[in-house]
């Protein structure tokens, strides 16, 4: 069940129909905290997620948080309102503050597309957090039984043109669902795979899945790239260009369709060792990006020496451009570098309305973060790309 909270009978309909259209069909409307309340008391454990209006007479949105705080309230929140973005922020922070789990926020009028990607979080499996627990799936022989297995799946998080606001590719991420429901962390898992030498295997089972998802991407009329990220363990592999190359090709696909990431950071140590094969790559046809651009101690070398047709600024970067002034210049300036070099530039990390204007302002292109869409399943990213390349709204700051 979705409970949508809000005191304007007009936009409450409207949440309740965008919810009908996007499949959701027990949804219950509360035309105040009171009577949301009365609800969950009656009924909390089917209650999957709820629409809060911040600003309603009597018990507002901030004071419905603390009730829910204090009865436990384990569901996803979905903030909802018209007022400045500044407060909107500030009250998802309380949220957080009271150990609440926050899908997002959603500005009035609410947006269906916006709606819909919110709620795609909901369905996000729990990450195994306990230490213990984690460290019986990360042995090598676990690990080589779930690549042969397919267990590594990719999640796909959108990039979009800040103009348009239509999607122009999308960032395969490897997650590790090891039950129904249950995820192992990335943060746990690519560091094991890392040290049982297993990195080409994951790379490899990554970009078999890919090629097959943009196949049937193109066959619905969704013609977008895909990136995938690639560890420097397999850089150094030279019979890796090869290898991808005759992949792309068997699934009827270009290597232009596909963007490899590499992150700065450690492309600063090893740079030498895998030119080779980020020369080759580039030769064949396949884009290449440097990810968390800013990160690394050489950036402007691995610009000049290295064949990126991509640049990624670090989403800290684009975070902390929203209050201090050095950032802002690191980012007006990541974009000035990147557009005088003709590369395509993407800020990564845009997680409010705020840095989104910013951004803009900056000549911004395309933009990536959970203020645009979080990562998600094939299925749900297939349903985000077609309403997104349908809608004919643009991205809008408030």
């Amino acid at each position: 069940m979705i409970l949508v909270v809000d005191d304007d009978e007009f936009q409450r309909d409207l949440i309740g129909m965008q919810l009908a259209s996007l499949d959701f069909d027990d949804v219950y409307l509360a035309s105040s905290g009171e009577e949301a309340l009365a609800q969950l008391d009656i009924d909390q454990s089917n209650i999957n997620a709820m629409i809060i209006d911040l600003s309603m007479p009597g018990m507002d949105g901030t004071v419905l948080m603390r009730h829910l705080a204090q009865r436990g309230f384990g569901a996803g929140i979905i903030l909802l309102s018209g007022v400045q973005d500044e407060i909107l922020s500030s009250a998802a922070g309380l949220a957080s503050a009271h150990g609440l789990s926050i899908l997002g926020v959603l500005n009035k009028p609410s947006s269906p597309d916006r709606l819909y990607e919110l709620l795609a979080g909901l369905r996000a499996p729990v990450v195994i957090a306990d230490t213990a627990d984690v460290a019986a799936f990360l042995s090598p022989e676990r690990l080589k039984a779930a690549l042969t297995d397919g267990e590594f799946i990719p999640w796909y998080q959108p990039k979009v043109d800040i103009r348009s606001g239509k999607p122009v590719g999308v960032e395969a991420l490897a997650r590790w669902p090891v039950e129904p429901g249950v995820m192992i962390s990335p943060a746990n898992f690519i560091p094991a795979i890392e040290a049982a030498g297993l990195s080409d295997e994951l790379f490899f089972a990554m970009a078999h899945q890919v090629a097959a998802d943009l196949v049937v991407w193109r066959g619905k009329g969704i013609h977008i790239t895909t990136a995938i990220n690639m560890s420097m363990d397999t850089a150094h592999n030279l019979l890796m260009p090869e290898r991808l190359s005759e992949l792309v090709c068997a699934a009827g696909l270009q290597p232009s369709d596909l963007v490899i990431e590499i992150t700065e950071s450690r492309l600063m140590v090893e740079r030498s060792l895998v030119l080779e094969t980020l020369t080759r790559l580039s030769l064949m046809g396949f884009v290449l990006s440097i990810d968390d651009f800013g990160t690394g101690y050489s950036s402007l070398v691995q610009l000049t020496d290295l064949p990126f047709r991509e640049l990624k600024i670090d989403g800290s970067f684009v975070q902390r451009a929203d209050t201090e002034r050095k950032a802002q210049a690191i980012v007006r300036i990541s974009i000035m570098i990147g557009v005088h070099l003709e590369m395509d530039v993407i800020a990564e990390g845009v997680e409010t309305a705020g840095q989104l204007e910013f951004l803009r302002s900056c000549g911004g292109t395309i933009i990536q973060g959970y203020h645009i869409a979080r990562p998600m399943p094939f299925a749900a990213c297939t349903q985000w790309l077609k309403m997104s390349s349908q809608s004919q709204t643009h991205l809008h700051a408030g």
